[in-house]
């Protein structure tokens, strides 16, 4: 059972990672119309660059904050005895990565260094901040940092639902963008109706019907809550108190039936614990 559930998890991962690869593609094809016609290759190279660039930048960081460094495998946790073969495996498995990363980190140096094999490569600051930013958004690796980035940001709005929030926000903001690049091609060239049609398809119709997906899981998430209206400027400011549950300061609060302040994270999981006002014991149907 679980073997099963793992592999359709990794069939999951491995078919967003494809659609990925596919919109990023579509979105880079776009840009080349618009910002360099002439250079059609554009895009499949910086398209490469930038996944070599997330790929060097992830295996650093995976060597920064790797605690376990010991290539030796034990049968267990709690046994000194080491497993042969897992261990051959994970040292050669390891040494694998370490030459592919010293290889890719050289190959990048030569090319940037000595511009070689640039010749088709010439694009604007624009054209890089577009493409970089609309790549880091729909990147997956990329995409799993962003919660914590919106939880740095401390917005009380999203009620500790970033990891929510997160793939729905990506996917309006990539729709958004692809829509404004197959709005700009049209206007500038009416020669390109099956690259327009088929990123209309998938980089704006298919991120809308993805995006409705984890739209309603977060709209399920946050039904427990959505009862409770908001509170206003005035009365949190004549309020001026704390959230009872956590102690904190409150910028956006909900208001219960028995006239209550709480943060709606707050409010959500003493909900999930018992139906009841965490103040007075109000019934909160």
């Amino acid at each position: 059972m679980n073997r099963e559930r793992r592999n359709r998890t990794e069939n999951l991962q491995r078919s967003e990672a494809i659609a990925s690869l596919i919109n990023q593609i579509m979105f880079f094809m776009l840009c080349d119309r618009w910002f360099c016609p002439q250079e059609k290759l554009t895009g499949l190279y910086a398209l490469l660059f930038y996944n070599v660039i997330c790929y060097l930048l992830i295996y650093t960081q995976r060597l920064v904050y790797l605690q376990d460094m010991t290539p030796v495998v034990f049968i267990s946790e709690h046994s000194n005895v080491r497993h042969l073969a897992m261990t051959a495996t994970k040292v050669m498995l390891e040494f694998t990565r370490a030459v592919t990363f010293v290889v890719t980190g050289v190959f990048m140096l030569l090319v940037f260094g000595l511009e070689q094999g640039l010749e088709h490569f010439n694009p604007t600051w624009l054209y890089i901040f577009i493409t970089g930013l609309y790549f880091t958004l729909t990147e997956r690796t990329c995409q799993e940092k962003i919660p914590s980035l919106l939880t740095y940001l401390k917005c009380d709005f999203f009620e500790s639902l970033e990891s929510l929030w997160t793939p729905v926000l990506v996917r309006i903001c990539s729709s958004i963008a692809s829509g404004l690049m197959i709005l700009l091609v049209f206007i500038c060239s009416h020669e390109n109706w099956i690259l327009l049609t088929s990123a209309s398809f998938i980089n704006v119709y298919m991120c809308i019907k993805d995006m409705d997906h984890y739209w309603q899981a977060l709209m399920k998430e946050k039904l427990s809550i959505d009862k409770y209206r908001y509170a206003t400027a005035q009365e949190l400011s004549d309020y001026d108190d704390v959230c009872a549950i956590c102690l904190q300061p409150m910028v956006w609060a909900r208001v219960t039936p028995c006239h209550h302040f709480f943060h709606g994270d707050c409010l959500r999981k003493c909900l999930k614990e018992r139906p009841f006002c965490p103040m007075c014991k109000y019934t909160l149907e």
